[in-house]
Order: C-alpha cells, then structure tokens, then sequence
C-alpha cells in the first residue's frame, strides 16, 4: 500500500471512498467543496492500484491563525481496521508540516485521534465550536475537538476556530 498525495486522477474515486465510508452524501459534498480552496490537499491510499482510503485537508481558522482542518477521512468499508487510516493521518500530519502549517484541527474520537498525535484543544482554552450539534445520530462532545501541533517552538492558539464554510453547510 502506498500513501500519497491526490492526484487529479484520483479524485472521482476519492469522493466514493467517502461515500462508502459514511454512506450518505455530507462527507462527499465537503471533500468537492473544499478540496480546490486555498490551503486544501489530500492524499489517498493507494493498493494495487486501487484507491482504498482518502483524508481531505483544508483551510481552517484558530483565530486570525491559519491553520488546516483534517477530514474527512473515509477507507473502502471492507479495509477498514487494517491500518490505513492510521497511515492517512501520519503521511498527513508530515505533509502539513512539509508545507509550513502551524497545527492541524479535528473533530474526531479522543481514543483513535489521541495516540496520533492529538491532544484536547481544551488545554489550549479553545471550545468546540459544534458541541450537540447531532448529525446523522453522532452527538458531537466537546472532547471531540482535538489540536495536533506542528509548529516548533509551538504556536499561540488563541481564539475562535473555524472551518471552512462547507463544515457548517453540509448536511
């Protein structure tokens, strides 16, 4: 399996990764909303030619601090739990900072998220900014909203984070 950055080949068959991942249209739309956008980019897994998983960066805000958002990230539902997402969130993690990014923002499960290099945005003061919003029965809590810090000496994260418009649209 090779991890790699998106090709404008690829990207059809991203879109349907996350299709069949999350089984409905909200993660699709965002991935053809914000993928073209300043700051964005993704990269897939690659298997035999196949592409088998796909996580989507994109511009996001901690403030007046530039930063980007990860996600979504979807794997083909017959490979997940294999590793690949764990490697989409890695190779990502070193793109990013490859292209000068400060941090990285998520809202994402603590106990995937944690041990990959995501700590509560709490510890910085930061709130989730979509706490108890329910989509598609997910209650989102404020410990979902995680912070991955690339920046050394580590940057000052003060203030509202916002996404790209398309996370507050979608569904």
């Amino acid at each position: 399996m090779k991890i790699r950055l998106e090709s404008a080949a690829d990207r059809e068959a991203s879109v349907e990764v996350e299709r069949l991942a999350f089984e409905g249209p909200v993660e699709p739309a965002i991935v053809e909303r914000v993928r073209d956008q300043e700051g964005a980019f993704a990269l897939v897994a690659e298997d035999e030619g196949e592409i088998v998983g796909h996580v989507q960066f994109s511009r996001a805000w901690v403030g007046e601090m530039p930063v980007v958002a990860l996600g979504p990230i979807g794997v083909r539902p017959e490979r997940q739990r294999q590793g690949i997402g764990s490697a989409l969130v890695a190779e990502g993690l070193e793109e990013a900072r490859r292209r000068g990014e400060p941090a990285v923002i998520l809202l994402g499960d603590p106990a995937f998220y944690g041990p990959r290099g995501f700590i509560a945005a709490a510890e910085f003061g930061l709130r989730n900014p979509f706490v108890a919003i329910a989509q598609e029965g997910v209650v989102v809590g404020e410990e979902d909203f995680r912070v991955a810090v690339l920046g050394d000496p580590a940057p000052v994260l003060d203030g509202e984070a916002r996404w790209d418009p398309a996370f507050y649209e979608a569904g």
